[in-house]
């Protein structure tokens, strides 16, 4: 294990850098100076965040970037700690969540006023920070009592069709597409095939005269005839690399958000398919559409957004009827706030919950600490004490009661009791970070020492952005391989435990 460490003298600082979406978004930079054993210096750390991705209402609201600069001049620096002093991993966590309650506290509801960029930068490079003084690796944070045998490595979700918003004149209301490498031995050897993946797709789109270009995921974008070409073309691709139903698998990311965009729709509880000209559907037809899609391939394992971030209850209808079937990601609903997670998995039936999984980002929680809670509600790993600190701090804990006593549940306890006894999944999201960052990767490496229910996507294989987020991954691997810890990729044991894939 590493030394005491004891780190003082933070800087921070925020500044404008350029977004891969051709925008502007905010880097946070820190300094610290860092004294171990008989050893002295000055450390300096930088975290680019995303831009573009935090516009709703009900997760961390961004403001402008010359005002968020003033920001984290203004209140947050006044806030850094004069001392910390890290004994063993948790010393970090609990100093990151110390600093990251005083945010909570002073930035407003949803951070609209000290801005979620502002904090998330300085949240974010301060744990960065306090990682790199104390000379842990992220993936020995949860470190259980004996030592790290056994780590899981998450399953990747490689972008490989884009659909609906991405794509102008497409026919696919479906966004996102996905090729999961499932029974691999090691993670580098699932980016292998990942990367094989991607070309022979690329190679089958050139057979058959059709354009090569891609989304902001990097994604495939060309004119597919209807919802099902994209997913008919992965399962061609993967024959053609002769993988087996149990060496692979499918997803989708359906972002159906944006099939119900007017007030109209939302009153009506309808949605409109206008991508592929299907029509105007009832929530009882989108669900059963959905499931078409589900029942396309045996291993057809997830799907994101199965309906729109203002209704709720058709997440529940679809889990209620499906959830047994396949892997449900809410995302646009959940938002990474405890003060939805936690109702909407608390339920002990299957009929009142939305999902069984939840996607994770940092820029809609807006603090690393947020993010980290909202992931170990997730995955039953959650400390109530923190989370009702936290609720209380945001003034979410009143209403996150009613709700939970509306299903039955008579306490915070019960529903993270609950939670755990699910074994519902995280699924971390490259819409997190930014710039050269290659902090999103933290994530599901802190948890990958106490839980395969890890997934994680950040587009296809290739790409400069979508790469940072991959090949720490395949460093940190080495580095426990040197270490004789086994890396293990999480598979279809990954799922969700009410999920049942039978190949």
């Amino acid at each position: 294990m590493a030394k005491e460490t004891t780190v003082t003298k933070f800087t921070l600082k925020a500044r404008e850098i350029l977004s891969s979406y051709a925008a502007f978004t905010l880097e946070g930079e820190m300094t610290a100076f860092v004294q171990r054993g008989k050893e002295s210096y000055t450390i300096l750390e930088r975290n680019g965040i995303a831009k573009g991705t935090s516009d709703g209402e009900a997760e961390a609201i961004y403001i402008d970037n010359d005002k968020a600069i003033k920001s984290v001049e203004k209140n947050i620096v006044p806030l850094l700690p004069k001392k910390v002093v890290i004994r063993k991993p948790e010393d970090i966590l609990k100093a990151c969540a110390e600093f990251d309650l005083k945010l909570v506290k002073g930035a407003g509801p949803n951070k609209k006023i000290w801005g979620g960029n502002a904090c998330l930068a300085a949240s974010t490079v301060f744990f960065q920070t306090l990682l790199k003084a104390s000379g842990y690796e992220a993936w020995e944070l949860l470190t259980p009592k004996g030592g790290l045998k056994n780590f899981y490595m998450p399953n990747i979700a490689f972008n490989m069709v884009c659909g609906g918003e991405h794509v102008p004149g497409t026919k696919q209301d479906i966004q996102e597409m996905f090729f999961f490498a499932m029974n691999e031995k090691s993670v580098k050897d699932v980016f292998k095939t990942g990367t094989k993946f991607f070309k022979q797709f690329e190679k089958n789109l050139v057979r058959d005269g059709l354009p090569t270009g891609t989304a902001k995921e990097r994604g495939f974008v060309f004119p597919v005839k209807d919802n099902f070409e994209g997913l008919n073309r992965i399962k061609e691709c993967a024959e053609q690399l002769g993988l087996k139903q149990s060496d692979y698998a499918i997803g989708t990311d359906n972002a159906f958000s944006e099939v119900q965009k007017t007030e109209e729709l939302r009153q009506e509880n309808k949605y409109n398919m206008r991508f592929s000209g299907l029509g105007v559907k009832t929530r009882e037809e989108l669900i059963e559409f959905n499931y078409s899609v589900v029942s396309s391939a045996p291993n057809f394992v997830t799907m994101e957004d199965p309906g729109s971030e203002s209704d709720p209850e058709i997440h529940r209808m679809m889990t209620g009827k499906y959830g047994n079937r396949v892997q449900i990601v809410i995302d646009d609903a959940a938002v990474t706030q405890l003060r939805f997670i936690i109702p909407f998995l608390a339920s002990p039936d299957r009929n009142k919950r939305c999902g069984n999984s939840v996607l994770i980002k940092l820029n809609q929680a807006g603090t690393f600490t947020e993010t980290r809670l909202a992931s170990e509600v997730v995955l039953g790993l959650a400390d109530p004490k923190i989370i009702e600190e936290f609720l209380i701090a945001r003034g979410d804990l009143k209403n996150v009661i009613a709700s939970l006593h509306s299903l039955g549940v008579k306490s915070l306890d019960e529903a993270i009791k609950n939670i755990k006894k699910g074994g519902f999944t995280a699924f971390f999201s490259h819409r997190s970070t930014e710039g050269t960052s290659e902090f999103l990767p933290y994530m599901p490496l802190i948890y990958g020492a106490v839980t395969r229910k890890i997934w994680f996507k950040a587009g296809a294989p290739n790409g400069e952005r979508n790469l940072q987020n991959y090949n720490p991954l395949i460093r940190a691997e080495e580095l426990m391989k040197q270490k004789k810890i086994k890396t293990i990729i999480a598979g279809f044991k990954g799922l969700p435990n009410e999920v049942k894939i039978l190949l």
